[in-house]
């Protein structure tokens, strides 16, 4: 399988006297983070963009994660711009978030975003998401592009390594199933 990645961290940290999450007072530093994954796929551009348009089906190619389990309370569904949905792990609080239906232009390209807090580490993370697909060679090639703004505590900076990480590791693992699905099963 042959997936690429280029990889921008911006380190942009700004120092505020806002609260977050209850820090009264905390100096807070905010940082972007992005990366580009691609993946060649030998499938139609139009099956791609259902896959990833068609969020409650995510069970039927992605399986669940430590960090994702599925998606629900999709509206309005099918899928268009302005959708709203409940993701990562709804049934568990905490381990959940509401994203939206951001760019919805088929079979062209899809975004996502959605706010993600997590509370051991005092952070709010903004995810932006920009799928395009692209037909190549008979077959497609499908970028994701992440953009990360993160803010969280100035103590806990040095923490901000594990949630890249974790986040690199679950757009790596999206983009891997949704290409092996993708290549076996083309036209269904």
């Amino acid at each position: 399988m042959e997936l690429s990645c280029r990889c921008n961290s911006l380190h942009e940290p700004l120092s505020t006297g806002r609260q977050q999450n209850g820090w009264e007072g905390a100096l807070l530093s905010e940082s972007k983070w992005h990366k580009l994954y691609t993946a060649y796929v030998a499938a139609p551009q139009a099956r791609l963009f259902h896959l990833l348009s068609d969020m409650p089906h995510y069970g039927d190619w992605l399986p669940a994660s430590n960090e994702f389990a599925f998606t629900t309370d999709v509206d309005p569904y099918p899928v268009q711009l302005g959708s709203r949905y409940h993701d990562g792990k709804p049934d568990q609080p905490g381990k959940d978030w509401w994203g939206t239906v951001t760019g919805f232009r088929p079979p062209g390209s899809i975004d996502f975003h959605h706010t993600i807090t997590v509370r051991q580490l005092k952070a709010t993370i903004e995810v932006d998401i920009h799928y395009s697909f692209e037909e190549e060679n008979g077959g497609t090639h499908v970028s994701r592009w992440l953009v990360l703004d993160i803010a969280m505590p100035i103590v806990f900076r040095p923490l901000r390594r594990l949630i890249t990480s974790s986040f690199d590791k679950e757009n790596l693992r999206t983009m891997a199933a949704v290409k092996e699905y993708a290549e076996a099963h083309p036209g269904t």
